[in-house]
């Protein structure tokens, strides 16, 4: 029974996706989801950070949580603001977090229209491929129904001059 419980694997959420951000290629998907849990992070453990070094300021979990979420969603009412060096350079962290968020978001919607753009571009220039092709095709056909008329009007000339021609040269 032991040895059947070792084989199990735990699984762990957060170690699935590490391991599917490293593994698989980049994607603006897993840049996001990424980003977005180093966010939430960021927003949780600085508010903690905040909180303990910072008491002065933020006497609560609470004061300093939303000090932080202010911070990452860039708004800054400035209602508090941090005055000790540890907690500028948790609000540094945080916001450098906002601006890599806002980033990969920005992008992901910008590669989406890109996309859409590429696509229809993609749809119109396969019809006007088919177009082409099939006018080209068309205009194959019709010399080869006027080579085949020129063909046998060749033949049937050449029937009748051969059967009545004398010349021998």
């Amino acid at each position: 029974m032991c040895e059947s419980l070792g084989a199990m694997k735990i699984r762990n959420p957060l170690a699935a996706r590490y391991r599917k951000f490293v593994n698989e290629p980049a994607s603006i998907r897993n840049a996001a989801w990424l980003i977005a849990a180093v966010s939430l992070v960021s927003v949780l453990l600085g508010a903690v950070v905040m909180w303990v070094f910072d008491r002065s300021d933020y006497d609560t979990y609470r004061d300093a949580l939303w000090f932080t979420l202010q911070t990452v969603t860039t708004v800054g009412y400035g209602d508090v603001t941090p005055t000790s060096d540890v907690g500028r350079a948790v609000a540094a962290f945080v916001m450098l977090t906002a601006i890599a968020f806002t980033t990969v978001v920005t992008a992901a919607v910008t590669s989406t229209f890109v996309a859409a753009a590429q696509a229809k571009r993609d749809d119109e220039q396969r019809a006007q491929d088919e177009s082409d092709l099939q006018r080209l095709e068309d205009a194959l056909d019709a010399i080869n129904q006027r080579l085949d008329g020129i063909e046998g009007e060749l033949r049937r000339q050449g029937g009748r001059s051969d059967a009545g021609s004398d010349d021998p040269g």
